[in-house]
């Protein structure tokens, strides 16, 4: 069997400055043998390192050695495609015949073939006219498909209803009974995951089946964890609970093929609605977007969830009487389609008493009241989810992996060890950079505190000056009172009225308007600081400058966020530099990483003096190998060439 640097050279690639060594800390971490003398490795890797032929050339030798199974998890669905299509096809060939890859997404992401034959043979009965038109496209997919994967085909937040229709889903699959059964894709992924003894995952699945103590992903006793910055948030997210309108309004519209529950499913909207705006209203008449409460939520509010309740339960009984026909009439699909809608209701009514009774200590609650009662939220969340990694995880693992281009701070990992409850496993950490040459970044020393009242005038004035100095793309980060002068400036001055500019909830959302932004040479893109996110995954042009004018500090009415700062002051903790700087710290990092990946020359720029006033702006300036701090004005035509 070939090592690790044969395998590279059979790829006919050199690796690259670091590769090998971080090749080799991976092999190592896999070496472990018991859960006794576990090994737990944090690995920074800079963006230009080739993390993921890192982690995998030693995964897939150690696989194909031992014949353990070793699971890799990732963030996004373009990483897991990269890595299955690519990488793992180039580099199975060249071991011998022993790995068994596979890879493995959340049941809901694989077509149903008896739900889809039953849209092609009754599309009256089960598709509005809308779909009808859609459902061309699907039909062509399902003969060229090769997974049985949705996303091929459609994107769920545009077609949500038409994804349900067609979706896998537990509560209304009939297993072996299915006449599709030997051709169902989701078994077959399945089956391959259960024999495989390399498993490709995303995040959300492994995330859902640590929820539910390993009830869907097999045994594996060494896991990779890539975008590993993302576990907390998403671990957040996923332990917690959730509810809007829209999750009955989507579950009555799946099952409209059925008029029996017709009248009392509209009952049931009707009186959802009546509850969420009177939620609504309640937000509105104490002047707050988020309610957070910690007891009982018609208590706090004065509203009852006891006339939706009711209204869910008379839906359930006729739901459940429909289905028992069916069953006796052998229409077993129908009765299973029954048993689905059934869960999907029962869960609505469990969430909603969950909401109310706020009875665990755990979470922190609250309700988020946007202008449109249908977008109102209830939720729930853990103030410390990485209390189930440590109990359910942790101890029946070899060996664990986190990896990422961004989880230090100024060369420590002690937050992230801390989100992920590593405190006391002797986790080993490494930082692998890759450059000599890295990209300038500039403080404004001369810009006024936000807090001072010239702040807002001295903002405009600047970001004025670069859009109107500037030959190259601008992408300006700022909040929406600035972003709503800038534009106003803009339209005043004939000369910049020529530039093509697109500003954030103007023109339209930061996400379509980036695709425009990238085409047009010497445009300006200017959003909110909730968009610096979307720099991961935008093709940024040369010589863009990326200008941001405060420094993005967490959201404090965040309710976890503000549980979590309260609960290190009554430790007499300091809640600043224990949770706020490291999430600052760690969005600009992902920034610079965002840049260093473009691969092209950028430029980022903070307007925000407290980076050269304030004691802790001397760690946002360690944050960056190539900083310098503008002491006065320079924004000339110059400047930027």
């Amino acid at each position: 069997m070939p090592n690790i640097l044969e395998v590279y050279e059979k790829l006919n690639f050199t690796p690259r400055k670091g590769q090998l060594d971080y090749s080799k800390l991976a092999a190592e971490n896999l070496n472990a043998n018991s859960r006794s003398k576990q090994r737990f490795t944090l690995v920074e890797g800079e963006t230009g390192i080739g993390r993921t032929l890192g982690y995998l050339i030693p995964a897939m030798l150690h696989a194909n050695g031992t014949g353990e199974r070793i699971l890799i998890t990732v963030a996004t669905k373009a990483k897991l495609k990269s890595i299955w299509e690519n990488d793992i096809q180039k580099i199975q060939p060249l071991l011998n015949g022993k790995i068994r890859p596979a890879v493995l997404k959340e049941r809901f992401s694989y077509v149903c073939l008896r739900k889809f034959y039953n849209c092609i043979n009754n599309p009256e009965l089960y598709l509005t006219a809308e779909e009808r038109v859609n459902f061309f496209a699907i039909i062509t997919w399902q003969e060229k498909t090769k997974d049985g994967d949705l996303n091929e085909v459609l994107h769920y937040n545009r077609v949500p209803i038409l994804w349900k229709k067609i979706a896998c889903e537990a509560g209304s699959c009939l297993g072996a009974q299915c006449e599709h059964f030997s051709k169902c894709r989701f078994q077959e992924a399945k089956k391959n995951a259960e024999n495989s003894n390399l498993l490709l995952v995303q995040h959300h699945l492994f995330l859902q089946d640590l929820q539910m103590d390993f009830a869907i992903l097999p045994h594996s006793e060494k896991i990779i964890f890539d975008d590993a910055h993302r576990l907390p948030k998403e671990s957040q997210k996923n332990f917690g609970k959730h509810l809007y309108f829209y999750v009955l309004k989507n579950a009555i519209k799946q099952n409209i093929w059925c008029k029996k529950w017709e009248e009392q499913a509209a009952e049931c909207e009707k009186s959802l609605l009546a509850l969420v705006k009177e939620i609504q209203g309640f937000s509105q008449k104490i002047k707050k977007r988020r309610v957070a409460y910690t007891q009982n939520l018609s208590s706090e509010t004065g509203v009852s969830p006891q006339a939706a309740q009711n209204s869910l339960r008379a839906l359930l009984e006729v739901i459940e009487q429909t289905g028992s026909e069916f069953h006796a009439q052998n229409e077993i699909g129908k009765a299973k389609d029954c048993m689905q809608f059934a869960s999907d209701i029962r869960k609505i009514s469990s969430d909603l008493a969950f909401f109310f009774a706020a009875s665990h200590e755990e979470y922190v609650y609250w309700a988020d009241s946007p202008s449109n009662p249908l977008q109102l939220t209830f939720n729930a969340e853990l103030i410390n989810p990485s209390a189930k990694w440590s109990k359910s995880l942790y101890p029946n693992l070899k060996s664990a992996f986190f990896t990422s281009d961004t989880i230090s701070v100024n060369g420590q990992f002690d937050y992230l060890t801390n989100r992920l409850a590593l405190f006391g496993k002797n986790a080993r950490t490494k930082i692998f950079t890759t450059r000599e040459e890295y990209p300038e970044v500039l403080a404004a020393e001369f810009m006024p505190k936000p807090v001072e009242e010239n702040f807002l005038e001295e903002l405009i004035k600047n970001l004025y000056e670069i859009i109107s100095k500037n030959k190259c793309n601008t992408v300006i980060f700022s909040d929406m009172s600035s972003i709503s002068k800038l534009r106003a400036e803009v339209e005043k001055n004939e000369i910049l009225q020529s530039k093509i500019c697109f500003f954030q909830g103007i023109d339209g959302n930061f996400f379509n308007l980036s695709g425009f932004f990238s085409n047009e040479a010497g445009s300006v893109l200017v959003g909110t600081p909730d968009e610096l996110k979307s720099l991961e995954e935008m093709e940024l042009p040369e010589n863009t400058l990326i200008v941001i004018a405060r420094l993005p500090f967490p959201d404090m009415t965040d309710p976890i966020l503000s549980k979590r700062m309260e609960i290190l002051k009554e430790q007499s903790k300091n809640a600043f530099m224990l949770i706020t700087m490291p999430e600052t710290s760690l969005t600009l990092r992902r920034v610079y990483s965002a840049i260093l990946r473009s691969g092209k020359k950028q430029t980022l720029l903070l307007l925000d003096g407290r980076v050269a006033s304030e004691l802790y702006g001397t760690k946002i300036q360690k944050l960056f190998p190539n900083f310098r701090i503008l002491s006065h004005r320079i924004f000339s035509t110059n400047f930027f060439e």
